[in-house]
């Protein structure tokens, strides 16, 4: 079986070990890391590439957002770090999470910055919200579906743009900082979570070419676009050459939904 094996929702539903339902129209920085945790630590998994209209993902899923993630017949893990913590007890110990408990929080307190309410991914998709209903839909999501994020997110035309952009920026060079020295990784001499999360969770404030991710539409690439015209000039280019590391040497170009 290779690393990621994209199915339909019987095969998954009759299979055992890791199922994934994941984004399949944008890449999706949770769906993404979820895929990237179970690669790196050498955990096949099947991935169902979500749809609003199948009835039978949606009973199986029991969730109405992505990633879920199934293992044999335990309950379907929804949040990060519910999906984190399966990958890390799947794989080697110590590999993806440290088994130290103060290193474990420091690490695990950084992936909340990055994945987490308020995080990284958080602001980036409320600066596109925030684009899309001030643009009229000219620039980041088309208008019924920063619509139905705003819901989510809690979004409102009056939010403080400058301290969502100081939390992106703070949270941004404190991941730089630890690359300084010439260091490839960010938790040690290899690769773990925090890697993972901080690789995945940049493509939105990175160009993405069709390239790197044949499968995004158009207009949807359009939308991703405007997380990078507001944030991209403030990721460190060590954040940048860390990411292009991650994808080269574990985790896969191009991206695939």
């Amino acid at each position: 079986m290779k690393p990621i094996e994209f199915v339909d929702v019987a095969t998954a539903k009759a299979a055992r070990g890791v199922r994934m339902v994941a984004s399949g129209m944008v890449p999706s920085p949770w769906s993404e890391a979820a895929k990237g945790l179970f690669r790196l630590q050498g955990v096949p998994v099947r991935v169902v590439r979500f749809s609003r209209e199948d009835a039978e993902l949606a009973a199986w899923m029991r969730a109405d957002n992505v990633p879920v993630v199934f293992h044999d017949d335990e309950p379907p893990r929804v949040h990060w770090a519910a999906i984190t913590t399966l990958a890390a007890r799947l794989g080697p110990p110590g590999a993806l999470l440290p088994d130290d408990l103060d290193h474990r929080a420091r690490t695990v307190g950084l992936l909340h910055e990055i994945a987490g309410e308020e995080g990284i991914g958080w602001n980036a998709r409320l600066l596109m919200i925030h684009a899309s209903v001030t643009s009229e839909g000219k620039r980041g999501f088309p208008p019924p579906v920063a619509g139905y994020l705003a819901a989510r997110y809690g979004y409102s035309p009056a939010f403080d743009l400058d301290r969502v952009r100081a939390r992106v920026v703070a949270a941004l060079s404190a991941l730089a900082a630890r690359l300084d020295g010439g260091r490839d990784y960010l938790d040690g001499d290899r690769p773990n979570a925090l890697d993972v999360y901080a690789a995945t969770f940049l493509t939105p404030l990175c160009p993405i070419p069709e390239s790197d991710c044949p499968r995004l539409q158009p207009l949807l690439r359009q939308a991703f676009g405007t997380a990078r015209e507001e944030l991209g000039d403030a990721v460190p280019r060590a954040l940048v050459e860390h990411r292009s590391r991650m994808y080269e040497r574990h985790l896969g170009w191009p991206i695939e939904l």
